[in-house]
């Protein structure tokens, strides 16, 4: 196996002589396997070697049995080794991340602290080909391009993956050969998070039941897509050149110059676009590519709002793509909603559905989704910013109560209160996304028909 990890590194160009190295080690197999590859690997490949690891506070004794045999580890090798440790659960909940989130933003800030420390100018991660196949699902799922598709890189600027090359089975193997201990992270086989439900439910269950080979396959797949990505990535370039224009933080796509390619170079334009305002592709979904591009046939002025604060606008002969505070955008603005459907709207994705009401139905209590009786909604149905008039009914009686005493009342920020979705009938506040609902479109016996709401933010969590 080390030979087929040499010869990867060497075709990827990951290591050169002199190379300094930090390598992120967990204490688990892949990250173990990593470590004494590397280790055989630099007697034929000079570089110097650190050891980092990163303690997240979630797992307790475990977490620092971990670090301790991390230390001890990195001191068998006659390596440098540096612990950080973080609380993840606070910062995940301070940043409104998810856990897995927080603790990879974690993860790389804190590989890059010891890099500058120890002046590497690489860090080595222990992703392999099982990571990949779950990464090019998870984001097939969430509905990712063709980049997002092709899951992992084996270089990323300077970070490297030597072990993109062989399966979690070989690096088991690998240890159980050289009879090296490693720790077992036993969150890895429960299945709260997203990935751990596609690695022990999806792709186990494929593995079972209908080809022995899914990791492989769904693996070689990430690779040709990757081909393919590249190649439109160059043809999206040429064409990119002459129909966009860059200027003071905002992308303008010329809309008569981007009728004139095909539909698979528009999505990779908006892209394009997207990513050099934002500086980044996460949790920009096809959907989102397609609101944008609908802007070609919209009215003037027309904007959709996307995650991170991005905004797409019509003008007058182009499309321009900024971030809300470089545009000077009306602070009255208003989506017309046609149920059943998707929207997105001050960053936050709104799905719209239509189900019977059953028989002694339960209305559960949630603060991002709703439940309406629909047969009482007006045509009128509008996702905007508050107005003057806005009210609200406030009592099974009738009595209403303006929204903008209702802010006054709840103590909300006068700069908040702009900014917060609300979804109504005329003026008549149905709900006042994240706060109250109106008694008026309460469900109750009589309802028939219900209108569900759910709201997600921008990272896809509600």
């Amino acid at each position: 196996m080390v030979n087929n990890v040499l010869q990867f590194i060497r075709e990827k160009e990951m290591l050169l002589p002199n190379d300094r190295v930090i390598v992120g080690v967990s204490g688990g197999a892949d990250s173990v396997c990593l470590l004494d590859i590397l280790a055989q690997i630099k007697e034929v490949i000079p570089i110097a070697i650190y050891v980092v690891h990163i303690e997240h506070g979630i797992r307790g004794e475990e977490s620092i049995r971990d670090a301790e045999y991390v230390k001890h580890l990195a001191k068998s090798y006659q390596l440098e080794y540096k612990m950080f440790s973080y609380d993840v659960l606070a910062e995940a909940d301070k940043n409104s991340l998810g856990t897995e989130e927080m603790a990879r933003i974690l993860r790389y800030q804190a590989f890059e602290i010891a890099r500058k420390e120890f002046h590497c100018n690489k860090i080595a991660v222990a992703h392999n080909k099982n990571d990949n196949a779950e990464t090019l699902l998870l984001h097939l799922f969430r509905g990712s391009g063709l980049k997002g598709l092709s899951a992992i890189m084996p270089v990323r600027d300077h970070i490297i993956r030597p072990l993109l090359c062989v399966e979690r089975s070989e690096i088991e193997d690998y240890l159980k050969l050289r009879q090296i201990d490693y720790c077992t992270d036993y969150t890895n086989f429960e299945d709260d998070y997203t990935r751990n439900k596609i690695r022990l439910n999806i792709l186990s269950y494929v593995k079972d039941n209908i080809n022995q080979q899914v990791i492989s396959h769904v693996d070689m797949a990430a690779k040709i897509i990757y081909e393919a990505w590249e190649f439109l990535e160059e043809e999206t370039d040429k064409v990119y050149r002459s129909c966009v224009e860059s200027k003071d933080k905002e992308e303008l796509i010329n809309i008569s110059k981007l009728n004139d390619v095909s539909d698979i170079l528009k999505k990779n334009i908006i892209r394009k676009c997207i990513e050099n305002v934002s500086k980044s592709l996460k949790d920009i979904t096809n959907v989102h590519v397609e609101l944008i591009l609908s802007l070609q046939t919209q009215q003037v002025g027309k904007l959709v709002h996307l995650p991170y604060g991005i905004v797409a606008k019509r003008g007058y002969e182009e499309i321009i793509i900024t971030r809300e505070k470089h545009q000077n955008i009306p602070v009255k603005e208003s989506l017309s909603i046609q149920v059943p459907g998707i929207y997105y709207f001050k960053g936050h994705q709104f799905i719209f559905s239509l189900e019977e009401k059953e028989k002694n139905q339960i209305i559960p209590e949630n603060r991002y989704t709703k439940w309406f009786d629909y047969d009482k909604i007006g045509n009128d149905l509008l996702l905007r910013t508050r107005e003057t008039g806005d009210y609200f009914v406030v009592n099974a009686s009738g009595g209403t109560k303006k929204l903008k005493s209702y802010f006054i009342d709840e103590k909300i920020e006068r700069e908040k209160r702009d900014v917060i979705p609300v979804l109504c009938d005329k003026n008549h506040v149905i709900w006042a996304i994240g706060y109250r609902i109106s008694e008026a479109y309460k469900v109750n016996k009589d309802t028939k028909k219900i209108l569900r709401v759910q709201v997600n933010g921008g990272n896809g969590n509600g």
